[in-house]
């Protein structure tokens, strides 16, 4: 009997500080509010994005993830007999991630890391077609919660500032988490 209690004692003591450790993934929409600039002038653009993250919680504080996005909203526009078509090919990034568990199915973060995009510009008018792609690595830096409503299953909220070359993105996303 003592046998079998120190056992499962110490079964318990092992396991508690491996829960807070493993690797989770999630998957959500992500809205981009950008900001392009280019020869003096400045375009405000809207594009939407299914993005995901995999990640690998090292302990309760720490963690680090990989970012990845594919844009499916595009931002159209006109004028002076032109069309204008920009979306976002794909965004990648690689975060390190501080978090505090508020409750224990409640967790906030803060990430910073380093991330590639790639956005392409499609214009027509009279008779032509221009398209052209530009891809550049920048830093994103943002904030967030994930609130689980069961063991594994949570969502996750986010907000993420980025700042690649001639660019600047406001990122709000939300999805669906699930922890190993």
């Amino acid at each position: 009997m003592i046998r079998a209690l120190a056992t499962a004692s110490a079964i318990a003591i092992a396991a508690a500080p491996a829960s807070a450790q493993g690797f989770y993934v999630d998957g959500g929409y992500t809205f981009f509010g950008i900001d392009v600039e280019d020869s003096g002038s400045s375009i405000d653009v809207d594009l939407g994005a299914i993005t995901g993250h995999a990640g690998y919680n090292i302990n309760d504080l720490f963690a680090v993830e990989a970012e990845v996005g594919f844009g499916i909203a595009d931002e159209e526009f006109s004028g002076g007999g032109v069309s204008t078509d920009i979306s976002l090919s794909y965004l990648i990034g690689a975060f390190g991630k501080v978090q505090y568990p508020v409750q224990d199915n409640i967790n906030l973060f803060a990430r910073a890391g380093v991330v590639n995009a790639e956005l392409e510009l499609e214009a027509s008018g009279g008779g032509a077609t221009f398209s052209d792609s530009a891809s550049d690595t920048g830093f994103g830096i943002g904030v967030g919660a994930d609130a689980y409503f069961g063991e594994r299953s949570g969502l996750r909220v986010d907000y993420t500032r980025y700042d690649i070359e001639d660019l600047e993105a406001d990122a709000f996303s939300i999805g669906y988490k699930y922890r190993f």
